[in-house]
């Protein structure tokens, strides 16, 4: 099954259309760009066929009157007039509003100014009473200070009986993996030894069904005698 056209005729002619009415040469790879693609043979095909309607469309827009072409030039340069004015009137605009700006934002930074010199006098008031307790607490630094080298001396000690703990750990692990590794060989032997137990009642059990049959087969065969 064929794949259905993108662009269909009437499209294509549009396009040539659009490049007659815009003076400009009319070429597949030129319709082609116009429509954003299509097959350039397609293109050419129908390019050629409207070959005598486009002549009629060219000779037209040639012939276009004069007075028309004037009426068109006034229409621009009113238009353009008009942007211009536009263009005028919003940059002003524009610099009015800037203009209000700049005069906030001055305001805003004098008033935070001052908030800022009322706060620089506290400042230094509290730098004052900061400096008069810095002398109290180098005082008390020295205190721990010495403080600090009583821990670290305690530390050591701390540390040297850890030591020792962990030696004695390490030992005391080391028992407890002997203790639980005879635990599990324990644990073998009462199951072999379960197991052993169970093989003999099996056995037991087998013997005692022997001796009732040969129990039963004498009483049957003394029965048969005495009768």
């Amino acid at each position: 099954m064929p794949r259905p056209q993108k662009y269909s005729d009437s499209d294509i002619v549009d396009a040539i259309q659009s490049l007659v009415a815009a003076e400009e040469d009319v070429n597949p790879m030129r319709v082609r760009m116009r429509l954003g693609g299509g097959n350039v043979a397609r293109i050419k095909a129908i390019i050629a066929q409207r070959s005598g309607q486009l002549a009629l469309a060219a000779g037209s827009i040639a012939r276009m009157p004069d007075g028309l072409s004037g009426e068109f030039q006034r229409l621009s340069e009113e238009v353009s007039q008009q942007m211009l004015l536009l263009v005028n009137k919003y940059w002003t605009a524009a610099y009015k509003e800037a203009a209000a700006g700049a005069r906030d934002e001055n305001v805003r930074l004098r008033r935070r100014l001052e908030t800022l010199e009322v706060d620089l006098a506290a400042s230094t008031d509290l730098v004052a009473q900061i400096k008069a307790e810095r002398g109290k607490k180098d005082q008390a630094l020295d205190v721990c200070m010495r403080e600090r080298d009583e821990l670290t001396r305690q530390c050591g000690d701390m540390k040297a009986a850890l030591r020792n703990a962990e030696s004695d750990l390490r030992a005391t692990q080391k028992v407890i993996e002997a203790f639980e590794r005879n635990q599990r060989q324990d644990r073998d032997e009462i199951r072999q030894l379960q197991k052993r137990i169970e093989e003999l009642v099996a056995e037991l059990a087998t013997l005692k069904a022997n001796v009732s049959k040969t129990n039963f087969s004498r009483k049957a065969l003394g029965r048969g005698r005495s009768s």
